[in-house]
């Protein structure tokens, strides 16, 4: 290795280990991964109790919302996932996140929602939107796997075309069988998986990684220069998504990202937003703030703390995954 190509090599390892390092004492919204919730006796729908998580092998708990776009998809994979990998301890149970508060006009929408998209799943409704502020869930939908002593081993944040694949992977991982053969990468339902152009997954895997710190302003920001990169890229405008409608699609919050989008220069993927209804229920409706991201990104606020220099949230091994996975 000739002088001048080793003196590169360390200039960017120093940049990224400079750039990584977190100002000292900034507090991260919710649990963080290796951390515990108490294990507790919940309700479902249909009013028995169950216990979270199970105490015996891997408990999946899945986030969702009726208004989501995304839900019904995610419910669909673990439904096929419950059945697949019970005979390996999984639990798969789902929760409800509607709305901070819920009536009786929000507990006919979300059984009618069940009936309509057949969801089998245990269904707890998150009274108060606690369990959303306790975890420090970000986007709906939502995957996450807990040990039987509470602890958070895994998370998900939203449903990019590619999360089933990379979900089923980090579970069979976790739960030690051997992956199958790789005969190309294969999008949910077998199409091939869309190849990101110019480093744009680079910009939208650190999106996500934003987003599940709770800084959802520089989510955004990354998710735009993802879609500024390779304008064909939808996961980052479904991510943005996400992030926008939180809290319901609104003619607002739809406003609001169509607005982001042309003032980055992105017109054209205005026509891509998802189609579907405003939120049901949702019209005229107020609720008392929640400690959400998706409060400052109905507002223009970043929950974040005061901004360091760019990515400073990153560990140095994060960056290098980033740069790694991007790259491919």
């Amino acid at each position: 290795m000739n002088l001048i190509r080793r003196t590169t090599i360390l200039l960017i390892a120093a940049a990224l280990a400079t750039l990584a390092s977190p100002a000292v004492g900034q507090p991260e919204r919710g649990i963080q991964l290796g951390q515990k919730i108490v294990p507790r006796q919940v309700k479902v729908l249909e009013g028995q109790d169950i216990t979270l998580p199970a105490e015996e092998g891997m408990t999946v708990l899945l986030f969702w919302s009726t208004w989501s776009p995304r839900s019904s998809s995610a419910i669909e994979i673990w439904q096929r996932y419950a059945q697949r990998y019970q005979d390996y301890g999984v639990t798969v149970m789902s929760v409800n996140a509607d709305n901070q508060h819920m009536d009786e006009a929000d507990i006919r929408r979300i059984r009618d929602y069940i009936a309509e998209y057949k969801v089998t799943l245990p269904v707890i409704l998150d009274s108060g939107l606690e369990m959303f502020n306790e975890i420090g869930v970000i986007v709906l939908p939502t995957t996450l796997f807990f040990t039987p002593d509470g602890t958070l081993d895994y998370k998900y944040p939203g449903l990019p075309s590619s999360a089933e694949l990379d979900i089923k992977k980090d579970l069979e991982a976790r739960l030690g069988i051997a992956p199958e053969p790789e005969t190309g990468k294969e999008a949910p339902g077998g199409e091939l998986a869309y190849q990101p152009k110019n480093n744009a997954l680079l910009f939208y895997n650190m999106g996500k990684m934003y987003q599940e710190k709770g800084s959802p302003e520089k989510a955004k920001a990354k998710h735009i220069e993802s879609l500024q990169r390779d304008r064909e890229y939808r996961d980052p405008l479904r991510a943005l998504e996400g992030i926008f409608f939180a809290d319901g699609k609104t003619p607002e919050t739809v406003e609001r990202l169509k607005t982001l989008l042309t003032a980055s220069g992105l017109e054209e993927v205005i026509t891509e937003i998802s189609e579907g209804e405003d939120a049901p229920g949702q019209e005229g409706k107020t609720t008392e703030p929640v400690t959400m991201p998706t409060d400052a990104a109905r507002t223009g606020q970043d929950n974040s703390p005061a901004a360091t220099p760019d990515d400073e949230n990153l560990s140095p091994m994060e960056r290098m995954r980033l740069l790694m996975e991007g790259s491919k």
